[in-house]
């Protein structure tokens, strides 16, 4: 795995192309609300002590560790960015920030685990479709009679929030929702299939994230980053 890292501004400036890569009219600038929104789940991540949980995550953090007191700054990994565009698009789904760390913490390590491959051929960014004879690996979808391969990696996340469903009493609430374990989809396929296994008999919503086109994404932007000085300017004397 590429041991490369990269500055926080770097970091930033990745996720933020990733996030409107194909949008016209886009800022290149990353605004601050979407630096403010990074921020905050940093925060939560280095806040939140979940080592009294009834099953603690392999991860310590879903995102990176806090700096030492010597470095005074976070270098990070591409699989950190990574793990900080999924929890982006999190947000996006409608969890809360502090729901959307507590969730990572939980995927993290298989994230981490499936990294490299997602960053294999053939590329989701290019938008170009790759004949499924040269990936005979992959898994397969049929469009117009050929077959194609197909790269895409799904997560279906499946959220209880109500209390009663869960059997808590009227006045009970949880500090956080009940995630059935996610369910990893390789293809189009397989994530129709878990959708008809899942729907409507066992749940009515689900939320689902496609995550090989987003590693691929933020790895090749953080390659591109420009070297971003964070910070106020220095005055001259």
């Amino acid at each position: 795995m590429n041991d490369t890292t990269y500055g926080r501004g770097q970091m930033e400036w990745a996720l933020w192309r990733s996030f409107t890569i194909g949008s016209f009219g886009a800022k290149e600038e990353v605004p601050k609300v979407f630096r403010t929104r990074i921020r905050r789940l940093l925060e939560i991540d280095r806040e939140l002590d979940l080592t009294d949980a009834e099953v603690p995550p392999e991860a310590l953090y879903a995102f990176a560790p806090p700096p030492s007191e010597q470095s005074g700054e976070i270098a990070y990994r591409p699989v950190d960015a990574f793990c900080l565009v999924t929890a982006l698009g999190l947000l996006d789904t409608g969890f809360k920030q502090a729901e959307v760390v507590f969730l990572m913490r939980y995927l993290r390590s298989e994230l981490e685990r499936r990294f490299a491959d997602l960053l294999k051929l053939p590329s989701l960014i290019n938008r170009q479709r790759s004949l499924a004879k040269a990936y005979p690996r992959l898994p397969t979808y049929t469009e117009k009679g050929k077959a194609y391969a197909d790269k895409r990696l799904f997560v279906v996340l499946q959220r209880i929030e109500t209390t009663e469903v869960m059997g808590g009493g009227d006045n009970e609430r949880q500090q956080f929702p009940v995630i059935i374990e996610p369910v990893y989809c390789e293809g189009i396929e397989a994530l129709k299939d878990a959708l008809h296994g899942l729907m409507p008999n066992h749940r009515r919503a689900v939320a689902i994230l496609e995550l090989a086109a987003s590693a691929q994404a933020v790895a090749a932007f953080l390659v591109e980053a420009p070297s971003i000085q964070r910070g106020r300017p220095k005055k001259s004397k």
